[in-house]
Order: structure tokens, then sequence, then C-alpha cells
């Protein structure tokens, strides 16, 4: 007999976290383009969580946008400024102060949602999310994802690099994001962990988020 599931969220009814998501309201539009392998695992997917965390968002799965109509149209729109989230050579450094919104623009960022190897396939395979001017951020605070082994200490969940983004945009007066909308934007995604923690096998898995 299957368990009842909490189709919000989820997960199963008996570890629903939905009283736990407060939404934040923010300037910034966050795209997150979730590669199908992380959209399969329900339980602990921080791009779904970010999604229901962030009201100004929205979630695409795939491997190839190239012809994807919404994003298509987001990046060709005159009146958005989009930038992908992804570290490089040239990039616009958030922790640096180097990224400004462009006058009368919707600032647009693109998060890619999955382990470090399947984005890699998802930039591969969409040349116009690629060909985006990109910021980042230095390395800061180690992921808080406990339950799953990072690749590298810098690398974050999702929902994690989500709010590193709102916490230097709020830094430069681009935001309104205090200490109560961190406490609020983070909250789910500490119970998860929290949850998680008691199962076996914790921190074994690769973590599927930048």
């Amino acid at each position: 007999m299957s368990r009842p599931w909490c189709y919000v969220c989820r997960r199963a009814k008996v570890t629903c976290i939905c009283r736990c998501i407060t939404p934040v309201r923010t300037r910034t539009h966050f795209v997150l383009l979730i590669h199908p392998m992380e959209h399969r695992r329900v339980r602990n997917g921080t791009g779904w969580l970010t999604h229901l965390a962030l009201p100004n968002s929205e979630v695409h799965v795939g491997i190839d946008f190239r012809r994807h109509e919404r994003v298509n149209a987001l990046i060709d729109d005159p009146g958005t400024d989009c930038h992908l989230v992804y570290p490089g050579s040239v990039t616009r450094n958030l922790s640096r102060g180097e990224y400004r919104p462009r006058p009368g623009r919707w600032p647009v960022f693109f998060l890619i949602d999955s382990s470090w190897g399947c984005v890699t396939k998802v930039l591969r395979g969409s040349a116009n999310v690629r060909g985006l001017p990109r910021v980042s951020f230095d390395p800061g605070p180690t992921s808080e994802f406990r339950i799953k082994r990072q690749p590298r200490p810098e690398c974050l969940a999702t929902i994690e690099a989500a709010h590193r983004c709102l916490t230097l945009l709020a830094a430069d007066g681009h935001e309104d994001f205090g200490p109560e909308e961190s406490h609020r934007l983070l909250a789910p995604f500490r119970r998860i962990v929290e949850i998680q923690q008691h199962y076996p096998g914790a921190g074994r898995e690769h973590a599927g988020a930048m």
C-alpha cells in the first residue's frame, strides 16, 4: 500500500514540509532549469523547493533548451536582463559588487539544478543558455546539505545558491532581502536536512545542485 503523498512539496505526508514554507517576494526573477534525473529525486530536490519558496520563479525540466519557447521568450525579451548563475573566467562577481541591473529591465537569473556532471550536459545542449552573461560569487560558508556529499567544498544546493545571490544583491541595494527573509527562505531546506539525517545512508549521495 502506497503512502499518502503531498503533491505540493512532493514528499510523503508524514514528512511534508509545507508548513515550513513561507514564500519570499523578490525583485529578481529566478528560472530553474532542472535536469530530468534531478527532477526524479523528489524527496530531496532543492530546485523544486526553491520554486515553492520564491513566488517570482519558474521551473522547466529538460536538457536541451535551444527550442524551449518560454526560455527563449525570456532571453529574447528586450525588457529582461538575463544572466546565468555559473562560475567561469568571465563573470560579474556578486561578492565584489560587479553586477549592476540594467535600468528599466527585469532582472532574470537562470539556475541549473543538477549534479555538476549533468549541468555540463545542459550547457552543452543549450547554446542559448550557455551564451548568457554570467554572474558568480566568491566561495563562502560550506553547504548545509550534509545529507549529500559535495564534489567540491564550494558547491551549494540550488536553494543555497539562490539565497547567496539574494544576500549579495541586497548588500548592493538591488534586493529587499534581510535576516527575516533569509531565515524564511532556508527554513524548509533546513527541515529537509533535519528529517533526512535520521535515515540510513544520509550523506552518501552526491549533491544534485550547483
